[in-house]
């Protein structure tokens, strides 16, 4: 039946038709070609043999998405007196009903219908007479013949469809009108399935269209928005063309696969990972949580997102500094009052996660902010405290412009990214407050100093030998430069060539040493060890050495050598220019503190040559770099 209709539309050359039968005293849909409405009342047959009608402008069938302008309705009569059916097709032009052709071929097509109509249903049996039981139109299936599809199209969450090349017509599965929405019935136009579409899926438009044989269908994905209750969907696109045998393309088979939940898990790892990489960045907390805001408002489609701080004190405000938010809704950033939210916050004060499906459903959380007035279309919303020492300190939020029923799925999405943020935040803060301390620590410690040289000052000061007094301030000094140096990396490491450059242009200018050497971090025993050890090479090189002429110089170079399967830093102090020198007679602090190196894990070799000091210090550079 449903081939016959399709021939009887190609002779008629009618977009749509359709063949009503009797049943209850009326008619009903028997079969149907073309875009039709899923609902559609059968037209009764007409007291004439044929007629052609003009449709009423408030007919459903002359609006949007049809636009038909004509019925013609051609009665029959069924066997063995069954009653009257009628094949009627629909236009948008006038038709030449008089023409021989299109009248002789119409009828040849209604016996046909007739004949087929007339035959037993398939698994009815003769009875014992041999006469066949009362053959009925019961056996025609009172439903629309989709076309074609493939058997795939019974699977939840795939749908199926078909589009023959250049019809501008798609047929749709159950399962796709389900997802789609399509209030078209199984035979839809294809520009009102591209509404389903925010991006339209051209190759599949193209082949409708017919406008080339060269179609290339790879698979695809893209979202879908259902057309009855506008949720969205991601979906995945696969299709096969099917050519005829001069090899042209004639028809378009394939699937539509509902992969929403994986794509929203895939989209909020994705979104996880952008985050942490995000949080990496931040310098303050603030930071932080508007990053998880961004996060969340992306992740979880919405319209807005933020992070409100709230401000400490009596006078209960709150502020928004900035937010996320898409080009639909105006910004929430500003400053509120606590009494303009009242029902919220006392919830959200006792760390409650608040979601809300429709706002104006719970008139007791207003969503409109009051700077926005009426242009503020938000209807759900949900609402993540930040507690802090028993107080909310923020509260991340994330609103929609339409209602919103949030899933178990939604609110623990939004719980992780929360205590994400509040990782980062609780470690922006940690650091923040050891600095503070390093700082506070560095602080006393010059005073410490400062005291000690004044101490020395004082009870010294009837000690005739002031050369050992200055010498005793001298190192003071340049301990002093070492701990700075350590301060400023927050007592974890020193860089040895910033170490080496302080403590030496302390004692003369910076040009007249050359240092050279890799970039190494030493740690705080080190450091504190290398920089008295300078300050005393440096302190002779001036007094005795290549420094107490006018052409002297004096060389610092340092390397990293791999000895006996570790590696091992050494430095060398080497001076030039300068006046012959000899061994020290006497051993004091300094030629001991000399004599010591690195310790015992380090090798020292010192040597007076004529032309100057030469010293070589070595220890293992783990040793070296220790905390």
């Amino acid at each position: 039946m449903h081939d016959l209709l399709t021939v009887a539309a190609a002779v008629a050359r009618a977009p749509a038709a359709y063949i009503a039968l009797p049943e209850n005293g009326g008619h009903v849909i028997g079969t149907t070609y073309g875009a039709l409405p899923l609902m559609l009342d059968a037209r009764d047959p007409p007291q004439r043999s044929f007629t052609q009608e003009v449709l009423s402008p408030l007919a459903e069938l002359a609006r949007a998405p049809w636009h038909y302008a004509f019925q013609i309705a051609l009665p029959f009569l069924l066997p063995d007196g069954q009653g009257e059916g009628v094949l009627c097709f629909l236009t948008r032009h006038l038709l030449d009903t008089e023409a021989t052709s299109f009248r002789e071929g119409l009828d040849a097509l209604v016996r046909q219908i007739v004949q087929v109509l007339g035959r037993p249903a398939p698994g009815v049996d003769e009875g014992a007479t041999g006469e066949a039981r009362p053959s009925g139109i019961s056996r025609l299936p009172v439903t629309r013949m989709p076309g074609r599809l493939p058997s795939i199209e019974d699977m939840p969450g795939i749908g199926t469809f078909e589009i023959r090349h250049g019809s501008n017509m798609i047929t749709l599965s159950a399962e796709l009108l389900r997802m789609t929405g399509v209030p078209t019935g199984t035979q839809c136009p294809l520009e009102v399935f591209a509404q389903c579409m925010p991006v339209p899926d051209t190759d599949m438009l193209h082949f409708g269209e017919g406008a080339s044989d060269e179609v290339v269908l790879p698979e695809t994905d893209y979202a879908v928005r259902n057309l009855t209750d506008h949720t969205q969907s991601w979906v995945r696109r696969r299709a096969e063309i099917e050519a005829d045998d001069r090899g042209k393309p004639w028809r378009l088979i394939g699937t539509i696969e509902d992969i929403t939940r994986d794509r929203i898990a895939t989209n909020r790892l994705a979104a996880m990972v952008m985050l942490g990489d995000a949080l990496r960045k931040v310098d303050t907390p603030d930071d932080a949580y508007l990053a998880a805001a961004s996060a969340l408002g992306d992740a979880l489609g919405t319209d807005r997102a933020g992070c409100a701080v709230v401000e400490p004190g009596e006078g209960g405000f709150f502020s928004v500094p900035q937010d996320w938010h898409t080009a639909s809704v105006p910004s929430a950033s500003g400053r509120y009052r606590h009494d303009a939210f009242p029902a919220a916050l006392g919830v959200l004060d006792q760390g409650l996660l608040l979601a809300v499906r429709d706002a104006r459903e719970n008139v007791w959380i207003p969503c409109i902010m009051p700077h926005c007035g009426e242009s503020d279309q938000v209807r759900a919303q949900l609402l993540m405290p930040i507690m802090a020492q028993g107080r909310m300190t923020h509260c991340l939020f994330v609103q929609s412009c339409t209602p919103r029923d949030w899933s178990d799925q939604e609110l623990a999405f939004m719980r992780a990214v929360s205590d994400r943020a509040q990782a980062a935040a609780a470690s922006l803060e940690a650091r923040a407050h050891q600095l503070t301390l390093h700082q506070e620590l560095a602080h006393r410690l010059k005073n410490t100093l400062a005291l000690v040289q004044a101490l020395a000052n004082q009870s010294l000061r009837g000690v005739e030998n002031r050369a050992a007094v200055k010498a005793f301030e001298k190192r003071l000094v340049a301990l002093g430069s070492a701990h700075d140096l350590l301060m400023r990396q927050s007592w974890q490491r020193g860089d040895l060539a910033l170490l080496a450059r302080e403590v030496l242009s302390r004692i003369a200018p910076i040009d007249r040493f050359h240092l050279a050497g890799d970039t190494v971090s030493i740690g705080p025993n080190t450091a504190t060890t290398l920089g008295l050890m300078l300050h005393e090479l440096g302190t002779n090189a001036a007094k005795y050495g290549a420094l107490s002429v006018e052409g002297g110089k004096v060389s610092l170079v340092w390397h990293i050598t791999h000895e006996s399967g570790r590696d091992t830093l050494t430095l060398h102090w080497q001076e030039e220019g300068g006046p012959s020198v000899t061994p020290p007679s006497t051993s004091g602090f300094g030629s001991r503190l000399l004599q010591a190196g690195f310790g015992h894990q380090g090798r020292t070799t010192l040597r007076y040559l004529p032309t100057g000091c030469d010293a070589e210090f070595s220890v293992p550079l783990r040793q070296a770099q220790e905390n």
